[in-house]
């Protein structure tokens, strides 16, 4: 067993879940024994019933030596006169009266070993309860041995209420008005859906402990076993018994009713394992509501105090959206009442989003007369306020007044003692603590980690004390606000301070706004039917779980729940991609298209937006409208009119996202080379024009220089040849017609 419980432990550490039971010896101190109580007979004593108490149990040696020479005995201290009184008896060590004789109960007990018990005290008499009076009476179950050191010493105890009623021939007349009675039952675990079926994607559980508590003999089924056995449907005490169940469970339970998987501690996937218990516990719950009162928690149970307190009323009614789930045939088929059990049973002022018109408030948070559990009307607003009980609510919940009163399985010991208490608070409640006409609304903790045995218990007490005339079982109460006088509402500071981190809270609202963005980019696709919300839904039901109640004060585990499920955000937005080239695209003239596919792998018709940085050298230019459309479970190919300016290689970021700019995929870089030599050209071309004006110029000029050389020379010899030729020669005028002709031979 202990090996069982380390090994849970240890998933749930890794699954971000708080272990949050004690260790099992942890109410018994330094004690070396434990006693575990698992029956009291009776629980309720009264004229006509037995004549003693018989308590039965088991104790275990949890220490490292051997305990011999066991022997106990049972002692009683005066009845409680007072709530406070009574608050003190459940809570701490209160002085006994009776000292009756130990008598012996075993032997010996080496570490680790175990023996059953059984004690038994006369209720009058000798080495008895003495009992003489009604009342309510804290007793002590008082076990000594003798330990390795040879001393004698107490080695266990245990304390709890037994109410009396009346003693033996003595029966004592019931009150002249019974106290009317209602209690919650409250269905509710830890976020454990890591993500829901999607279209192409398994349920994924962040663990498979679900799958035994829904077992037979697991802390859920048995919660519902308990009340379908001993208070009925139809039944006057099953009427005053009202369902708070958290939606989220239920759409978790449906997953594990088809093939799941499970996270495992190395990141792996592992098939689940629970569908079997999954389909068991449904149908029994489904039985168990029929008829019955139901009311629907926040979805994921979650703070929808501190979601209004952060401003983000949208996700507040998101989360009271859950209700509709209860209706559901497929589910329960129950029509939830509209009443509001908020975290720790407070409201902030004013109450943020649609909220019901009845609210089950702690008296704490409500600025009424000390002691009064009547309904008030909240001020300014058409909603009511119904006090719960907080005697009932501290003997139900062990850690009501701690840190730990919404996020931790309670009790976290001797679940019996909280029941038993349950019992004697009651009676109290319905003879000298009387609140006179007002419903006592019993409220356990909300992941009440009761027994079936002590379940049962209680409600056979419950039904005793309602066949004795003390209390009246009652529905819920939903009274009429305009009857009712007006009252303040006081949020503790206490409460606010514990609350989800709203940096958390703020990265919760940024991921919904992509699940809102992503459902009004979607439409639905004739052809394959399949709704927007069938997408989105599950994501922001996802984001709640980061919010629940389960993570008050602990920051890092709403963090780690926002994270998960804003994982499953990314990876529907990745369904929407371009798809990778295996080419380089390469454009042959200067206005070269370049092609782009997108891929839609939802089944749903999505709207994008192409977003391309401008690139230097490059314009890129479409004509296929503001929001282009990509069909469910199909792809699209887009041309891009891409103009290069000058030849090169460039790359293209290319994103596809909703309108208001939440992306789809990841950016794709596209390399894209252009042989666009247009103007390169006419700059050649001119300049080689340039060049050949210019090389013809300066070959003209070279000639025409040369010319005006020769004929310089040639009349600088005809005036030489003048002056040499003898006065008597003839001058005769000969005209060269060719070189040839210049000199005759």
């Amino acid at each position: 067993m202990r090996y069982l419980l380390a090994a849970v432990v240890a998933v749930l550490v890794i699954a971000g879940l708080p272990a949050v039971w004690a260790p099992q010896g942890a109410a018994q101190g330094d004690n070396p024994v434990q006693l575990d109580v698992t029956k009291i007979t009776p629980s309720v004593v009264s004229d006509g019933g037995p004549g003693e108490v018989v308590i039965t149990g088991r104790l275990t040696n949890t220490g490292d030596s051997q305990i011999n020479d066991i022997e106990a005995r049972v002692q009683r201290g005066n009845a409680a006169t007072s709530e406070p009184a009574v608050q003190r008896a459940m809570r701490s060590a209160t002085p006994t009266v009776t000292e009756p004789a130990f008598s012996p109960i075993a032997d010996g007990l080496a570490p680790g070993q175990q023996a059953d018990v059984e004690m038994r005290i006369p209720l009058t008499g000798p080495n008895s309860l003495q009992l003489t009076e009604p009342g309510t009476y804290p007793l002590l179950v008082n076990v000594n041995g003798v330990s390795a050191s040879g001393g004698r010493a107490r080695i266990a105890e245990s304390r709890f209420l037994l109410p009396v009623l009346s003693t033996p021939g003595k029966p004592a007349p019931p009150p002249p008005h019974p106290t009317d009675v209602s209690m919650l039952v409250p269905v509710v675990d830890y976020p454990r859906l890591e993500r829901e079926a999607l279209p192409g994607m398994r349920p994924v559980l962040v663990d498979d402990a679900l799958s035994t508590s829904l077992a037979p003999g697991g802390r859920l089924y048995d919660l519902v076993q308990a009340v379908t056995d001993s208070a009925p449907s139809g039944s006057p005490l099953g009427s005053s018994l009202c369902f708070a169940i958290d939606p989220d469970l239920l759409i978790t339970v449906r997953a594990m009713q088809v093939p799941y998987q499970v996270r495992q501690p190395d990141g792996s996937l592992a098939d689940g394992i629970g569908t079997g218990a999954a389909n068991l516990w449904l149908t029994k719950l489904k039985e168990a509501t029929s008829g019955r009162c139901v009311i629907a928690l926040p979805y994921a149970d979650a703070d929808v105090v501190a979601l209004g307190r952060a401003g983000l009323p949208d996700l507040v009614n998101l989360a009271m959206d859950g209700a509709n789930l209860l209706k559901d045939k497929n589910t329960l088929g129950v029509e939830p009442r509209s009443v509001l059990w908020p975290v720790e049973g407070a409201l902030a002022d004013p109450p943020s989003g649609n909220l019901p018109r009845t609210a089950l408030l702690e008296p704490q948070a409500l600025n009424t007369p000390a002691g009064s559990l009547d309904p008030v009307r909240i001020r300014g607003r058409d909603m009511t306020a119904v006090p719960v009980d907080p005697l009932l609510t501290s003997a139900l919940d062990p850690l009501h007044d701690t840190g730990k009163k919404t996020t931790a399985l309670s009790p976290p010991n001797a679940p019996w003692e909280s029941t038993q208490n349950a019992l004697g608070a009651l009676a109290f409640r319905a003879t000298q603590g009387s609140v006179g006409d007002a419903t006592s609304v019993m409220v356990p903790p909300r992941r009440w980690d009761v027994r079936g045995d002590d379940l049962r218990s209680l409600l056979d007490g419950m039904q005793g004390l309602a066949d004795a005339g003390l209390i009246h079982p009652k529905a819920l109460p939903e009274p009429n606000p305009a009857t009712l006088p007006e009252a303040d509402l006081n949020y503790p500071v206490e409460s606010g301070s514990s609350e989800v981190a709203q940096p958390v809270l703020q990265q919760l609202a940024a991921q919904n706004f992509k699940v809102g963005d992503l459902f009004r980019s979607s439409q639905r696709d004739p052809s394959i039917d399949v709704e927007p919300g069938r997408i989105t839904t599950p994501l922001a039901n996802g984001l709640l779980r980061g919010a629940s109640s389960a993570w008050r004060g602990d920051a890092n585990g709403a963090e780690h729940w926002v994270n998960l499920a804003g994982r499953t955000v990314g990876e529907i937005f990745g369904k929407v991609r371009i798809e990778e080239s295996q080419t380089r695209l390469v454009g042959a003239s200067p206005d070269s298209p370049t092609p782009l596919t997108v891929v839609n792998d939802l089944p749903v018709t999505v709207g994008v937006v192409f977003r391309i940085p401008p690139v230097p050298g490059v314009q890129v230019q479409h004509d296929f409208g503001d929001v282009a459309t990509i069909p469910a479970n199909g792809r699209r190919v887009f041309w891009l009119q891409t103009t290069a300016q000058r030849a090169g290689t460039f790359t293209l970021d290319v994103t596809v996202t909703t309108k208001d700019g939440t992306q789809f995929g990841s950016t794709k870089r596209l390399p894209y080379s252009s042989g666009n030599y247009g103007p390169l050209i006419l700059i050649i071309t001119g300049a080689a024009a340039a060049l050949l004006v210019l090389m013809s110029g300066r070959r003209i000029f070279k000639r025409f220089r040369a010319r005006q050389q020769r004929q310089a020379a040639e009349r600088s010899g005809a005036e030489s040849r003048s002056e040499e030729a003898p006065p008597d020669t003839p001058e005769t005028a000969q005209i060269a017609t060719t070189d040839g002709d210049r000199n005759p031979s």
